[in-house]
């Protein structure tokens, strides 16, 4: 605000200067003209005063009246003149000695009036007497003597005026260069000032980017936390926490997608249901501890027999578990199932209260099938646990395949 007051202060005073410039010149302009207009005009005044001296002169010496037959045009540019010198010095100071030079030409022209009166009577003598007389002469002198007075006094005081004008036109010089200066110094200190609000803003944004990325960072880092714990949910939203294999809704997630994409491709989908034999025997004997063990064990080598991408094993409920096998025929999926029902048997865990062998063993139904509709995945996996049914009536540990 200090700086927009002063440059306020600094525009006015140019302005000012301006107008008062324009002022300056405007009146020198003006005093130029009348001071030259009064001059030449005085000068003319001389010159008609001396014409009509010299006609009324040359008029009563000659005793002929033809030689002032021009008298009254001179008389008359005369006082033509005469007004206009008046009208010029009406602002000037020496407007009291034009009027007395006024009143002084009066007297003359009275007198020369008489005397002509008399050239037209044919009164010479009286003519001359009154031309002549000492009253007429001490006023022409008087009158030639005023008018020098004036003419000296109008360039004095038109000098004087110009003067004053001069100092007026030096001083707005100066107050226009004090108001440069001032405009100049206000630039210098806002550029000061611009130059330290920039330096400011700037160091204010380096550390707004700072923050900003030291926020950015660590926005990553949470989002990166979150997504891992996203993930770690998630995975553990579809993982089986006894045996580390995929639980129930994973199963349900991966067993529709496969039957969409077998479906769109024209492809074969098997399943295989998975059943350890006499288990509530085994944790009615050994305990549910060791039960859980059992089952983290079985589970160990479903996975390792999981051996093709797209394959998925899931444990389906209690000590049931399900395989899918993508593209596998029925034929195929026997295999697999054969191998893990081997798997297991081989594994040797005791099993003293099965009444199938001294091991754990699992029963498996498997079931396959070109997909055709959607409705067709619930009968595939009834037909898996139809199979898995039958081979535990019909003894148990063994592959039986949906007919």
């Amino acid at each position: 605000m200090r700086y927009l007051g002063s440059t306020y202060i600094a525009v006015a005073i140019l302005v000012l200067t301006f107008v008062l410039g324009l002022y300056v010149d405007v009146r020198s302009e003006d005093m130029h003209v009348r001071h030259l207009g009064i001059s030449t005009r005085l000068e003319r005044i001389v010159r008609l005063e001396q014409e009509l001296t010299s006609l009324l002169s040359g008029a009563v010496l000659e005793e002929k009246l033809l030689r002032v037959s021009r008298y009254d045009s001179v008389d008359e540019q005369l006082t033509t003149t005469v007004g206009a010198v008046a009208e010029l010095s009406r602002e000037l100071e020496l407007s009291g000695d034009i009027s007395v030079l006024l009143e002084l030409q009066q007297g003359l022209r009275a007198t020369e009036a008489r005397s002509l009166r008399h050239m037209r009577a044919g009164n010479w003598r009286r003519a001359r007497a009154v031309l002549f007389e000492e009253d007429y002469v001490l006023a022409k002198k008087i009158y030639e003597i005023t008018t020098e007075s004036v003419i000296s006094a109008l360039s004095d005081e038109l000098a004087e005026r110009a003067r004053r004008l001069e100092q007026m036109r030096q001083l707005t010089y100066g107050l226009r260069l004090a108001a440069l200066g001032l405009l100049v110094w206000v630039g210098l200190m806002f550029s000061r000032r611009l130059r330290s609000e920039v330096a400011a803003q700037a160091r204010l944004q380096q550390t707004i980017e700072t923050a900003n990325e030291q926020l950015e960072a660590s926005v990553r880092e949470r989002t990166a936390e979150l997504q891992a714990a996203n993930a770690q949910l998630a995975a553990l939203s579809s993982t089986d926490a006894l045996t580390g294999l995929a639980n129930r809704r994973r199963f349900d997630e991966v067993w529709a997608a496969e039957w969409q994409r077998a479906a769109r491709l024209g492809l074969p989908l098997a399943l295989a249901l998975i059943d350890v034999d006499h288990f509530k025997a085994y944790n009615d004997h050994y305990g549910h501890q060791a039960g859980d063990v059992c089952l983290r064990q079985v589970a160990a080598i479903l996975a390792a027999e999981v051996r093709r991408s797209g394959e998925l094993v899931a444990r389906y409920g209690g000590e049931e578990f399900v395989l899918v096998l993508p593209g596998a025929t029925a034929a195929e999926a026997r295999v697999v199932a054969e191998r893990i029902r081997t798997a297991v048997q081989v594994r040797g865990m005791p099993h003293e209260h099965s009444p199938v062998a001294p091991v754990v063993t699992v029963s498996i139904g498997v079931a396959s099938g070109l997909v055709q509709r959607a409705e067709q995945a619930e009968a595939l996996l009834k037909e898996a646990d139809v199979a898995l049914y039958l081979a535990k009536d019909q003894g148990r540990n063994r592959v039986l395949t949906a007919a």
